[in-house]
């Protein structure tokens, strides 16, 4: 059994679930303990109860501690199997999260799956669906992932309801990335969204994000941001942006909630893309963690540039080297732009 503290790294519920993807890969029983430590409400919440849930489900897992609130479980998988999954998390829980923890163990099964989540597509400290669609399956696409991703429903906090769907076809192993230069950016899209609010608030959200792009990007770069209504249960508001360059795509994203302008919410979408395009690096600070347990199972070494070093990118490249042979080099201080190296097994970038 591999000994797992929960506190390391972003000291949240990213240990565990990568944790349970490279378990689940490998056939590698893990115990993790003080789990989501640096929380205001430690242990396992719905949505982490729900990712581990669902792993053991795929594997056939030996589980303990799977309760609501839990600082500590065991985890001991069988053999990965592909199939049909329904995963419901019962709350406004993140879809995408849940998702993402099953979606690297399934490729790896011999057959096909499908995997349907009911919780969160938009909802605060997670990839957003438009995020997961357009930035996140994109950029695994390219490691030789296939499949389809569906939106059935949006989801808001703190009513949920929304449901995702991912089929996926078997993957003997990702193929390695180099990308270290992103080229011109050529376009800016996306869109400010509403559900059971009045379109205005969309609108105002768009027209901030706007001026804001405008005022640094100038007036010649084309930029389209649509506003629109999105059927939900409950309400809710969103803007996402994303930049397209040359060689790589990035994608930002603001939420709204009670009491917070819309202008507001357009604004952070805004200033996160110009932050992120200033750095000239092509990989945005959200997808440089979500690529590394697909890069370490790579046959040959993997180097890319992000915007920014975080403590989750930090977090996923110490769990995965508890699982696979690994070396791994970053060059940057958390917090800045910076270049990472993933070595599956010593082998050269």
């Amino acid at each position: 059994m591999i000994e797992i503290d929960g506190s390391v790294g972003e000291g949240g519920g990213q240990v565990l679930r990568s944790a349970l993807s490279l378990s689940c890969l490998t056939g590698q029983g893990f115990r993790i303990h003080s789990i989501r430590k640096n929380r205001p409400k430690p242990g396992l919440m719905r949505q982490h109860l729900m990712a581990v849930q669902a792993a053991a489900c795929i594997s056939s897992a030996e589980l303990i501690g799977d309760r609501v609130g839990s600082g500590e479980i065991s985890f001991v998988p069988r053999a990965v199997r592909g199939g049909d999954y329904n995963f419901d998390i019962g709350t406004a829980g993140s879809a995408s999260l849940v998702l993402q923890t099953v979606i690297p163990a399934l490729l790896s099964a011999g057959r096909k799956s499908s995997v349907t989540v009911t919780g969160g597509t938009h909802v605060p400290f997670s990839p957003c669906w438009n995020y997961l669609s357009e930035i996140f399956w994109p950029a695994v696409t390219r490691l030789g992932v296939r499949g389809e991703l569906e939106l059935e429903s949006y989801g808001f906090y703190p009513k949920g309801g929304g449901r995702v769907r991912c089929r996926l076809h078997p993957l003997s192993r990702p193929s390695p990335l180099s990308l270290t230069d992103r080229g011109r950016l050529l376009r800016i899209t996306g869109c400010s969204a509403v559900g059971n609010l009045p379109l205005s608030i969309a609108e105002r959200q768009r027209c901030s994000a706007l001026a804001v792009l405008r005022q640094e990007l100038g007036g010649e770069l084309p930029i389209d941001l649509e506003a629109r209504e999105v059927r939900v249960y409950g309400q809710g508001t969103f803007i996402f942006l994303k930049g397209h360059y040359e060689l790589a795509d990035a994608g930002f994203t603001s939420l709204g909630a009670r009491g917070k302008p819309a202008e507001l919410v357009g604004e952070e979408a805004a200033r996160e893309l110009l932050e992120h395009h200033r750095t000239g690096m092509p990989v945005d600070p959200h997808l440089a963690d979500q690529l590394v347990l697909y890069l370490a199972q790579a046959q040959q070494g993997s180097r890319f540039a992000t915007s920014r070093i975080t403590s989750h990118l930090a977090t996923n490249l110490l769990v995965a080297g508890y699982f696979l042979e690994l070396k791994t080099e970053v060059g940057g201080a958390e917090g800045a732009p910076g270049e990472v190296r993933i070595l599956p097994g010593g082998n050269p970038a």
